[in-house]
């Protein structure tokens, strides 16, 4: 019974340091799936890359990736960075690859080409209006964010 219990608390410890800690850099080992709007204070949004509509953005894309989520990458790189990503056609392939790589280097990153949560935060992001106004920032910097 006590062998028990002991297990039983350890597992439970376990969980709940999991549940307050919540997933680290490290934990971005899922792909990329689609995009969630993100809309800021000002009435601005922009589609950042996640795991299913409304998961998580802890996910990576990298080249073979095709999807709304690298089509998102790539109206970034190319509207905000003006980087040659072969077109918004939703695969990452080695233009993509290069010009994210080109990016990464210039925020000071480890310019290996592959998109996480690192990359993310340090991007800026097209937002876009329902006026049509345009503006490049990063996630953190539009204020109060939520998603759709």
């Amino acid at each position: 019974m006590k062998r028990a219990l002991a297990c039983l608390g350890a597992l439970t410890a376990l969980t709940a340091g999991l549940v307050i800690t919540g997933p680290s850099a490290q934990a971005a080992t899922s792909g990329c799936s689609t995009t969630t709007k993100y809309y800021d204070t000002h009435g601005y949004y922009t589609d950042v890359p996640t795991v299913g509509l409304r998961g998580t953005n802890f996910c990576t894309l990298r080249r073979g990736a095709s999807n709304n989520a690298v089509y998102a990458l790539q109206v970034t790189l190319s509207y905000c960075y003006g980087k040659d990503t072969g077109g918004f056609d939703g695969v990452f392939g080695a233009k993509t690859e290069t010009a994210l790589k080109q990016v990464q280097s210039s925020l000071h990153l480890t310019a290996d080409g592959v998109y996480g949560p690192n990359t993310r935060d340090a991007l800026q992001w097209q937002w876009r209006a329902m006026s049509g106004s345009q503006v490049c920032d990063k996630l953190t910097a539009r204020g109060p964010v939520r998603d759709a």
